[in-house]
């Protein structure tokens, strides 16, 4: 059910109940994109059922989903109906257009070609912890958590505060320390090393060195990290159960639930399967995650602890926007 995570922390003025959510949710349904139309966001129900609930409570979780309609015409497209456009213009009148005539004739050109081209469509999952006042999405770039983000802003106001989980020690420092250790011993509970890493240097023109089903716990990596190249991902493994790459930038990709934590079950019904998958998935990712920011020294913000029980105070929506805006999101 998730591949990736991004982790924000939750802080005031997002909805208290699931309704206040769901009617939030609905001010923006999805709607394919018109004939015109580069790009459609809007919220469809998690279960898949036409007209179903656009929040799904299951195990006291909260599970919504924006779905992302684009259209892409091929820039080679545009550029030859644009030099159509130039063409017959020199023909007619003996001149050659101005870059604002240009800008015009490129605009025309998409408009014209948009009707033709296929939409793609995308789905990402938010997942609210609202006891523990986590918001989860299951995002593998920047740019989608942000549309999932400024879609959550307009529905539910700028009242609503957030920012990206922040741990005491950067995951890059983590990375480091785990990857010169001597051995499993030096690791943190639960947390076991993999074959798969990516090592940085510094610079213009940085070396870069990956890793890939090779043992991790060598003189050889030791060697690079002593040399001054840093992690930027890490293959890990938490209790033997979950499988994820952990980034520099505290993203977790490539999440994998290892063999027996999804077991066949014999449920009839797709809701009693989404059911299922639901609870085991923010189940094992609860205390997945839980683990992971104790193994990076806790949570940091003024005056919370490390476990997830207090908020941290109101943050600026408008600078964290800005913050997030840069790639690879509030109610």
């Amino acid at each position: 059910m998730f591949k990736n995570l991004m982790i924000y922390r939750l802080a005031g003025g997002w909805p208290a109940e699931v309704a206040q959510l769901e009617e939030a949710l609905a001010r923006e349904p999805f709607a394919e994109c018109g004939a015109t139309q580069q790009k459609s966001c809007g919220w469809v129900p998690p279960r898949g059922a036409e007209h179903g609930a656009l929040v799904e409570v299951v195990d006291g979780q909260w599970i919504a989903r924006l779905a992302i309609e684009t259209k892409a015409v091929p820039g080679d497209a545009v550029r030859r109906k644009v030099q159509d456009a130039v063409d017959q213009i020199e023909k007619t009148s003996g001149r050659k257009p101005g870059k604002k005539e240009l800008r015009d004739l490129r605009d025309d050109a998409l408009l014209a070609l948009l009707p033709q081209a296929f939409a793609r469509r995308s789905q990402v999952t938010a997942w609210i912890d609202p006891r523990a006042r986590w918001l989860v999405l299951d995002a593998g770039s920047q740019g989608k958590a942000d549309e999932v983000i400024a879609s959550l802003v307009r529905v539910a106001g700028r009242d609503f505060s957030f920012a990206l989980l922040q741990t005491q020690q950067s995951p890059q420092a983590a990375m480091t320390a785990w990857l010169a250790a001597q051995g499993p011993d030096e690791w943190p509970e639960g947390l076991h090393v993999e074959r798969e890493c990516e090592l940085k240097g510094s610079g213009d023109e940085p070396a870069v060195v990956k890793f890939s089903r090779h043992e991790l716990v060598t003189d050889e990596v030791r060697q690079h990290i002593a040399e001054g190249k840093l992690p930027t991902r890490l293959a890990l493994s938490w209790q033997g159960r979950v499988g994820f790459t952990l980034t520099q930038a505290l993203q977790l990709k490539k999440i994998t639930f290892l063999e027996g934590v999804f077991e066949e079950r014999a449920t009839a019904s797709a809701d009693e399967r989404f059911d299922a998958d639901v609870a085991l998935a923010t189940g094992e990712l609860t205390g997945l995650i839980a683990d992971l920011v104790a193994a990076l020294g806790g949570e940091a913000a003024p005056g919370l602890p490390s476990g997830f029980t207090d908020a941290p105070a109101p943050l600026d929506v408008a600078h964290d926007e800005a913050t997030a805006s840069a790639d690879d999101p509030p109610f």
